[in-house]
């Protein structure tokens, strides 16, 4: 037992340091930026720790009895509790939004013609059926972006070649652009709309990719054993997650700047490629609200590839001009993230 409770003890110290250094800024300790992706299993570890105190030695239990209520505030961005109801609050004149990563819409794509026939035909009954008002799509191309304008929902569109980031709208588009990054891939795309005579400009983001999955997968099918391949899968993967995190924060504060000289309100959706304890969703959601903690229930995880469990997509909006009423997450097999629906009401 002293064993594992020195185990515990140690465990607990890294829990403090990792809960203080929550939302720091990569661009100066970027090895802190880790600790954004290792919180959410830091409940269960210490969930954990509890169960098995209770049943060897119950006065142990305390130190992760403790740290679970430490962390209650970060617990809330990973699992909501709010009442899955909460739909019929929405008023009749609510706008509908989804954020997706289509992943260029590959898993529709097959060598039988008739397969990928039938991949369409169910992705687009799937539009059909969420029938969103805007649709902020990420990781866009040439392939996607005929499939989804031949739903015919959507008759305005903000879609840059050789750009992922993309904009379907019902209602008009007054005015466009984009938030240069850079880079083709990760991408940034804003449109103003007129929404029943009133002005409201979304943003469709897809900030920096991390580019280490390849690595996870070799590592996943490699053996547990520590060797001098791994080790060096592992420098690798770090190296790239060093620069990606870093390029990712200058990213959000560039979208931070252009929104914060938006004329209108403002909602932020996609692909963050980060979690809700780093530092690009701080940025972001200064003075905005997350669909998510406002409406959303359970656990809100939006990727299932290499890393599934994560909740990087989201949905932001202006925290006094802009109120949500219901948020989901749809389960589907077209991408490896699944999209974000939300409800909204504009309150100007």
């Amino acid at each position: 037992m002293v064993f594992f409770l020195a185990i515990n003890i140690v465990w607990a110290i890294c829990c403090v340091v990792l809960y203080l250094v929550v939302g720091v800024d990569p661009r100066s300790f970027w090895i802190f930026s880790i600790s954004s992706l290792l919180v959410p299993a830091s409940f269960f570890i210490n969930l954990m720790f509890v169960i098995f105190w209770i049943f060897f030695k119950w006065r142990n239990a305390w130190i992760s009895f403790i740290l679970l209520l430490f962390s209650f505030n970060y617990l809330n961005k990973f699992i909501a509790f709010n009442d899955s109801n909460n739909q019929g609050k929405c008023k009749s004149s609510a706008i509908t939004v989804m954020s997706y990563n289509v992943y260029g819409l590959k898993n529709l794509k097959d060598t039988i013609d008739q397969s990928q026939l039938t991949n369409k035909q169910q992705f687009t009954s799937f539009l059909r059926k969420t029938n969103p008002d805007v649709l902020c799509v990420q990781e866009d191309n040439l392939f996607a972006d005929g499939v989804i304008n031949k739903t015919g929902l959507f008759p305005y569109f903000h879609y840059l070649i050789n750009h992922g980031a993309a904009i379907y709208s019902k209602h008009p588009i007054l005015d466009n652009g984009q938030v240069d990054f850079g880079t083709k891939t990760n991408s940034c795309l804003w449109a103003d709309l007129l929404i029943d005579g009133k002005k409201l400009r979304i943003y469709s983001v897809h900030l920096q990719s991390n580019r280490i999955s390849s690595e996870i997968e070799r590592l996943a099918d490699n053996d547990v054993e520590i060797n001098e391949q791994n080790l060096n899968v592992i420098r690798r993967m770090m190296v790239k997650y060093r620069r990606m995190s870093i390029r990712r924060a200058e990213q959000a504060i560039q979208v931070k700047h252009h929104a914060a000289n938006s004329p209108f309100p403002v909602i932020i959706a996609g692909d963050f490629n980060d979690t809700p304890y780093s530092y690009a969703y701080e940025q972001l959601t200064e003075k905005r609200k997350d669909s998510f903690l406002e409406c959303g229930k359970g656990i809100g995880s939006t990727f299932v590839g290499a890393l599934p469990g994560l909740r990087i997509d989201f949905v932001l909006a202006d925290e006094k001009k802009i109120e949500f009423c219901f948020h989901r997450v749809m389960q589907t097999t077209f991408s490896d993230h699944n999209p974000v629906f939300t409800s909204l009401y504009l309150k100007y």
